[in-house]
């Protein structure tokens, strides 16, 4: 069973991603803030990484780059409900694996999951 981790801040958006991907058979661990994906980053090894840009406690992208600091190859999606920062995802493509705008499309993420994990 492959593993994720999704970055969230919004509880409720949170709470559906996680929901969406178990339903979808893969084992989701939450978290809310940078200093919660830290945590868990410390005691699981994820197959993928959702990125919430904006946090509460830093940014997703000095999570990007501390995760790239540790893995090269580990795919990561971004997401933000700011479609500004789209215009970048060329220059970020050889560090993440996609781009997606909130509001998400549930249907979407799973298909882009399946595809960046190779299912």
């Amino acid at each position: 069973m492959k593993t994720i981790l999704s970055v969230e801040d919004e509880k409720p958006l949170s709470e559906i991603i996680c929901d969406e991907l178990r339903e979808s058979g893969y084992k989701v661990f939450a978290a809310n803030s940078g200093k919660e994906c830290f945590e868990l980053l410390k005691t699981i090894t994820p197959d993928l990484v959702i990125l919430d840009i904006k946090l509460p406690d830093t940014s997703g992208l000095q999570i990007l780059q501390e995760i790239r600091r540790k893995s090269k190859t580990l795919p990561i999606i971004m997401c933000s409900a700011y479609d500004s920062f789209k215009a970048d995802y060329e220059v970020w493509s050889s560090k993440i694996a996609d781009y997606i705008v909130k509001p998400i499309d549930l249907d979407d993420l799973k298909s882009k999951v399946k595809i960046i994990l190779g299912e």
